[in-house]
């Protein structure tokens, strides 16, 4: 009965998140063959200026948006040789992309899980150009981090080629599977063996501090730490089983569009040369003070956001009960 169950939960996350991943995996490499990376990083260039960085930076991170981060951090450790940049302006750099990046395919989740593709877009994209004015002006005024950054290696540059590049989208496709089944696997041993009741005394109080019940603690755990791209399949089914408020699920998604993959994108960062202040501080403040401040605007303006920014399944869903 448990493998049957197992099965079954499996099959539920694994499907709608492959909807999703398959054909933007080649809406993404259509954008990149036709030029559209280039033209957007011509946009950004002139506004990398508001944040403290080099207009050249304009590209690395709009690789991380439009493509991936492992794209975006190959080309910086590749472009870092040739250009002189502060140690403030590396970690300024990889907080940005930490709380913006992929936004295609995330963005495409959190609109499954009912919350708008648009919406999405436009809150990540001002909430990074915001924590990394404010850094920037924290590093500047105290004239934090202000030496030269030097950068001790370089990164080959994947081969190009269609074959090979389908063949690294079908193994990131299975990476993705074995990822799904560990971490099914484990909710459901957590279940069985009483871990998640533990797990939800000591997380209930701080969620609902930020306006979210415990029937999301499962989606905030997993995006939190797996990222969402890893944990959207469980989210959209987390949605999907109506056990959860519409305030709840709008905060958490928000929440983990800002704050996910907490482990290995921040050895990333930090493995290229980001400062752990901005890294894991900056980035974990601003992300969970943006959440906060999106708590009391939907508080004030919940008509609006159920109006124009939720689908139809999301509006559907019950209201938040304090408790």
């Amino acid at each position: 009965m448990f493998f049957k169950k197992l099965f079954y939960e499996i099959k539920d996350v694994t499907i709608p998140l492959y909807k999703i991943l398959i054909p933007f995996i080649f809406i993404i490499k259509f954008l990149e063959i036709i030029g559209a990376v280039d033209l957007i990083a011509k946009v950004f260039e002139p506004l990398m200026s508001l944040i403290g960085l080099p207009a050249s930076f304009g590209i690395v991170w709009v690789t991380a948006l439009v493509v991936n981060i492992y794209a975006a951090l190959i080309l910086l450790v590749n472009l870092l040789p040739f250009i002189d940049v502060s140690i403030a302006q590396i970690t300024i750099l990889t907080v940005a992309m930490l709380l913006c990046h992929n936004l295609v395919v995330e963005s495409a989740i959190s609109r499954s899980a009912g919350v708008s593709f648009l919406f999405t877009v436009i809150f990540r994209l001002i909430s990074a150009f915001f924590a990394c004015w404010i850094l920037n002006l924290i590093y500047t005024y105290f004239n934090y981090l202000n030496q030269p950054f030097v950068t001790s290696f370089t990164i080959e540059l994947p081969q190009a080629g269609l074959l090979l590049w389908l063949k690294d989208q079908a193994l990131y496709l299975f990476y993705i599977f074995i990822i799904v089944v560990v971490l099914v696997t484990l909710l459901e041993v957590l279940k069985f063996i009483g871990v998640e009741n533990f797990l939800k005394k000591i997380l209930v109080p701080p969620l609902r501090f930020f306006g979210i019940s415990d029937a999301a603690m499962n989606i905030v755990i997993v995006g939190m730490t797996m990222g969402l791209q890893f944990g959207g399949g469980i989210l959209i089914k987390e949605v999907n089983s109506a056990k959860i408020d519409k305030q709840s699920v709008f905060l958490s998604i928000l929440m983990i569009n800002l704050v996910h993959a907490i482990i290995e994108d921040t050895l990333l960062m930090l493995a290229v040369g980001g400062h752990y202040t901005g890294v894991i501080f900056a980035r974990i403040i601003f992300g969970l003070g943006i959440s906060l401040l999106m708590l009391k605007i939907y508080q004030r303006y919940n008509l609006f956001f159920e109006k124009y920014i939720f689908n139809e399944h999301l509006r559907s869903l019950p209201a938040y009960k304090e408790e």
